[in-house]
């Protein structure tokens, strides 16, 4: 018997606990050839390598770097993150 581990889940999460317990998930056909394929996706995604040059002005520069500091991360970090978001939908 499995052990009940008390955990919050979000409400994509909880949609997919219920979508297993109720027997609807099925395995994947061809499973070893779908995990490469998401394991390629995965790494390609973290890596990187990219080096970008941004023209900007001193008052947004300013800007970046003071809110990088109340968040505790490099302005770089702070960039790449807003970029991402944006590109992703998350922001607008």
């Amino acid at each position: 018997m499995m052990k009940k581990i008390n955990q919050k889940l979000d409400a994509e999460e909880k949609a997919i606990l219920k979508a297993f317990e109720s027997g609807k998930l099925r395995s994947v056909s061809k499973l070893p050839k779908e995990k490469k394929r998401f394991q390629t996706i995965a790494k390609a995604h973290g890596i990187k390598n990219r080096r970008v040059s941004l023209r900007m002005t001193e008052w947004d520069f300013t800007r970046i770097q003071e809110e990088a500091l109340k968040e505790g991360l490099p302005y770089q970090s702070l960039l790449s993150s807003i970029v991402h978001k944006y590109l992703t939908g998350q922001i607008k």
